[in-house]
C-alpha cells in the first residue's frame, strides 16, 4: 500500500527546488502517488514536459479567486478532449470574490464540461457552502473536495454527494477537533500537502515528506493506525478514479 499527495501543485513546486531529488526522496518514503494541479499556462507546458517521466497525472481548472491563474475555459476544455487530465479543478467558489455571478457561472461551465467528459472534480470551496451544494447536487459526478475546512454542518451535507474529503493542515486546528473527528469517521478522506512554492518554509529540506508528519500527526490524535489510515486513502483514491 502506498501514499498518495491527494492535492499539490508540482509544477509550482519545481520552480523552487531541487524536484528530481526531493521527488526521489518522497518514493522511498513510500510517497508514490501524487494527485498534483496546474494553475496556470506556465504550469501546464511543465505538466507536459515532466507528468510522464515521474508518474504524476494531474488536474486544471479556471480557479475561483488565485489571481496568478490564467487559465481559460478554453485551455480546459482543450485538455479534456487531449485527455491529458484526470480532473476537472480546481474549481469552485470562493467568498473573496465579490463577482459571485461570474465566477457561479464559470463554475457550472466547467461542471457542464466535467460532465461531458466523465471525469471528477477538484473543488476548491470557501464560503458559499450552501450555494455550492445546491449546484453539485445537481451533477452525478466524484468530487474531491480539497482541504475543506469550513463548518461541520456544511461537511455533513456535502457526505449526500459522491464526494471524497483531503485531510490537511488547516483541520488540525483545535476548533476543527470535531470536523476532523467526523472525516475520519465519514472514511472518506485522503491527504493532502497543497504544497506549493509560496508556502515553503525556511530551511525546509523536502517538503513532499509533509505528508507523512500529517498522517502520523492524525494516527497519534485520534488513535487510527498508520496501515488502517493509509489502506482507507488508498481505496478511496481508487473510488474517486473509477478504478474500483
Amino acid at each position: 500500500m502506498i501514499w498518495l499527495d491527494a492535492h499539490c501543485h508540482l509544477a509550482n513546486l519545481a520552480s523552487a527546488l531541487p524536484f528530481e531529488a526531493a521527488f526521489k526522496e518522497a518514493n522511498e518514503k513510500g510517497i508514490k502517488g501524487f494527485l498534483s494541479n496546474a494553475l496556470t499556462k506556465e504550469e501546464l507546458k511543465w505538466y507536459a514536459a515532466n507528468a510522464a517521466r515521474y508518474g504524476i497525472i494531474y488536474s486544471a481548472g479556471v480557479h475561483p479567486n488565485f489571481p496568478p491563474c490564467d487559465l481559460e475555459y478554453a485551455d480546459i476544455a482543450r485538455l479534456c478532449q487531449q485527455q491529458r487530465l484526470w480532473a476537472v479543478g480546481e474549481i469552485g467558489l470562493d467568498r473573496m470574490n465579490k463577482d459571485f455571478s461570474a465566477m457561479q457561472q464559470g463554475f457550472i461551465q466547467q461542471l457542464d464540461l466535467a460532465a461531458e467528459h466523465k471525469l471528477p472534480v477538484v473543488l476548491h470551496i470557501v464560503g458559499h457552502q450552501q450555494a455550492a451544494y445546491e449546484i453539485l447536487r445537481e451533477y452525478p459526478l466524484r468530487y474531491l473536495i480539497h482541504g475543506y475546512a469550513g463548518s461541520t454542518e456544511a461537511f455533513r451535507l456535502f457526505l449526500k454527494l459522491d464526494a471524497y474529503f483531503t485531510i490537511s493542515e488547516r483541520v488540525l486546528k483545535k476548533d476543527k477537533t470535531l470536523l476532523l473527528s467526523e472525516m475520519l469517521e465519514s472514511k472518506r478522506y485522503l491527504f493532502e500537502t497543497d504544497i506549493t512554492r509560496y508556502y515553503l518554509t525556511q530551511g525546509e529540506i523536502n517538503p513532499l515528506l509533509r505528508l507523512i508528519d500529517l498522517a502520523e500527526t492524525v494516527s497519534q490524535r485520534y488513535g487510527t493506525g498508520i496501515s488502517e489510515l493509509k489502506a482507507i486513502q488508498y481505496d478511496n483514491y481508487l473510488l474517486l478514479r473509477g478504478i474500483k
